[in-house]
């Protein structure tokens, strides 16, 4: 959760960033294209906007993302309504609404994921844009403007504005998309990795069984922590969840990664397929490493130094019509293991 609000502090961050850097931008332009025509309350509004947003960047600093939004969309809406009504309908300042409108949806949805107080919502503020909008339509219908702009600069302005929309909502779309595919990936790990272990948890095993084209090149074991229950009794559940954690590492790293797969199958159980890539009895060896390292490794819990040992049950591929009955009959063998002194592997 901690790693998934710094994500969005980020994001945050860098979108204000580069949004007050554009605006800055763009009043600075704006002022200069002003003051050549002679437009006197619009190069002195420009004057103020670019104090403005040059102060912006204090609360960007400090990571006032939701007083920077707001304030910000205020300034922008102030500024299109009173530069449409002095330059003009033809002039394009009332197209700024409707890239506003994405703006506005995409500060809501990552105010609210950072915690936000919420100052900037989408679907009130973007009525509340095509009302304006719609407004000053009929407004320049009326009324002429107080600095009408000569066709040419008017045109630069109109065709400058539609650009800067659809810049302006294709950019936040791609990092909209960008963060739906990490957030996408992100689940998809969660919901196939046992949380504890991080190891594949069932879900993936079962996903990955019906994906598999060529079964009957796989062996699959499950093994079993021997006497865990005890261990969990005398030493806590913490203890337990440890020692489970390092049995899966060191399971994890015996294995080819690219050929290979280990899930946690349930409780103190692991599922491990094998590919069969060399001799049968080869692999039966390479799996019981697996028992040796974990029979070999001390376990360091708080002060005390622990001993464990898992059971092994070997069953290869059998036209098994479900993955459950394949794991079954290696289940089998893990018990007669179990029966017969454990610390051991059967096939």
């Amino acid at each position: 959760m901690k790693h998934e609000k710094e994500i969005f502090n980020k994001i945050l961050d860098k979108t204000c960033l580069y949004s007050n850097l554009i605006f800055l931008i763009f009043h600075i332009v704006y002022f200069f294209i002003f003051l050549v025509t002679n437009s006197r309350a619009m190069y002195i509004i420009n004057i103020g906007s670019v104090i403005f947003y040059s102060l912006l960047f204090i609360l960007i600093k400090y990571k006032k993302h939701e007083a920077f939004s707001f304030l910000a969309f205020l300034e922008i809406t102030a500024y299109m309504v009173v530069a449409t009504i002095l330059c003009g309908y033809d002039s394009g300042f009332q197209l700024v609404f409707i890239g506003l409108c994405v703006l506005v949806f995409f500060a809501s949805y990552f105010s609210k994921k950072a915690g936000g107080i919420h100052l900037v919502r989408g679907l009130p503020i973007s009525i509340l844009y095509a009302v304006i909008f719609i407004f000053l339509y009929f407004y320049c219908k009326h009324f002429d403007p107080v600095y009408p702009l000569n066709p040419k600069l008017s045109t630069f302005f109109y065709i400058t504005h539609t650009v800067a929309v659809f810049i302006f909502v294709i950019a936040f779309m791609i990092v909209l998309i960008e963060y739906v595919f990490r957030l996408e990936i992100r689940i998809m790990k969660d919901s196939t990795t046992d949380k504890l272990t991080q190891v594949a948890n069932r879900l993936a095993l079962s996903t990955y069984y019906s994906d598999l084209n060529d079964k009957e090149n796989y062996i699959l074991s499950i093994f079993d922590i021997d006497d865990f229950k005890k261990l969990n009794d005398t030493y806590g559940h913490l203890c337990g969840d440890y020692v489970l954690k390092e049995i899966a590492r060191i399971a994890k790293e015996s294995i080819d990664s690219e050929l290979d797969f280990i899930s946690r199958w349930g409780g103190e159980e692991f599922v491990v397929l094998i590919k069969i890539n060399e001799n049968i009895e080869d692999i039966y060896k390479k799996i019981d490493i697996i028992r040796q390292k974990i029979n070999d490794f001390k376990f360091k819990y708080e002060n005390n130094i622990l001993h464990a040992t898992i059971t092994i049950g070997i069953a290869s591929f059998d036209n098994d019509k479900t993955l459950d009955l394949w794991i079954s009959r290696a289940d089998e063998k893990l018990y007669d293991g179990k029966n017969s002194g454990k610390n051991k592997i059967v096939y």
